[in-house]
């Protein structure tokens, strides 16, 4: 074996051995993750932190969406430890990307809640994943048993959103690639795509698509709908997700993207691969619920920090 192949064989063994006891470390903090982790020292969180966001949704409908784009968004940047959260200097927060995140307000409502009956006990990552069920379970959706434990990040960067998140840009390839660095397979993928199916988009994510030249697989009047709303390339109205029950957490996302009427690139892309599209057809209908529910399970379980890592935080915008 010559001195090159020897080196490249030493590296392989390195990057195995680095992935090896990445997978284990990070399959035991997934075990020390437990549906019902606040029984006993917060027994009523969940009841707290779904009155509250109630109480949100009733005064802002936006704020479902707002929620459930936070959580994804989190688990994407280091993890699903809340760093999405905090009012640092060049935070995650005010990286180009996340400018239009909202929802900050009422996980801020939550928190205040939760701290008020059990101070110091419940982290803002496991708030997080608590109020995005019941963002979807609010808005019409299939409801999950939330696996809890998870402790808050203290760092939050404003590059690294841009590296670690999907664009609407997207080819199927690229996305699978950057679903798959988070453990997710092309099945949860096509499943949380389904997020779409409540909110909006702004014109800056849809303007690839009308300028310079129109994506000539749009329809026709979708295509006019679409450049009514967006007149030109700068404008900053908002478009549903959604054409059909925009604010309802349904499976019609995906009989748009059937019906070549998915609003995002990055949605429609999901037809060109056979593995995507199988998944979008499996999607359309009675099954969504489970699959979008067990794909969130798998999500919020990535990367999350556990007993001495982190911190519990008092207020989810900034560290102790």
């Amino acid at each position: 074996m010559g001195e090159s192949q020897g080196t490249l064989v030493g590296v392989a063994a390195i990057f195995l051995t680095v992935a090896v006891v990445t997978l284990y470390m990070s399959n035991a903090a997934e075990a020390d993750l437990v549906v019902g982790h606040y029984a006993n020292s917060c027994p009523t969180v969940e009841t707290i932190i779904a009155d509250s966001m109630k109480n949100s949704i009733a005064s802002d409908s936006t704020v479902a969406p707002g929620v459930l784009r936070l959580a994804f968004h989190d688990c994407f940047v280091r993890g699903c430890e809340a760093s999405v959260l905090l009012d640092k200097a060049n935070s995650e927060k005010t990286a180009p990307i996340n400018v239009n995140l909202h929802g900050f307000e009422a996980i801020d409502a939550a928190k205040a809640a939760v701290e008020k009956a059990c101070p110091g006990v419940v982290s803002c990552a496991d708030i997080l994943q608590y109020a995005a069920r019941d963002a979807v379970v609010l808005t019409g959706g299939q409801s999950w048993d939330v696996f809890a434990g998870r402790r808050d990040g203290t760092e939050s960067n404003a590059a690294e959103p841009a590296t670690e998140l999907p664009l609407q840009t997207m080819t199927v390839s690229q996305l699978l690639s950057v679903f798959a660095l988070k453990n997710l397979n092309a099945a949860h993928m096509v499943a949380l795509s389904g997020s779409h199916s409540i909110g909006v988009a702004h014109c800056s994510f849809v303007t690839d698509r009308l300028y310079p030249n129109a994506d000539s697989s749009i329809p026709a009047d979708l295509l006019a709908s679409m450049k009514a709303s967006c007149p030109t390339a700068a404008a900053t109205t908002q478009l549903n997700l959604d054409e059909q029950t925009p604010n309802t957490f349904d499976s019609k996302y995906f009989d748009n993207i059937i019906n070549n009427r998915g609003l995002l690139a990055s949605d429609q892309v999901l037809l060109d691969d056979s593995l995507t599209a199988s998944e979008v057809q499996a999607n359309n209908g009675a099954n969504f619920g489970t699959k979008f529910a067990q794909a969130m399970v798998v999500m919020a379980r990535y990367q999350v920090l556990i007993d001495n890592a982190g911190e519990i935080r008092t207020n989810c915008r900034n560290t102790l």
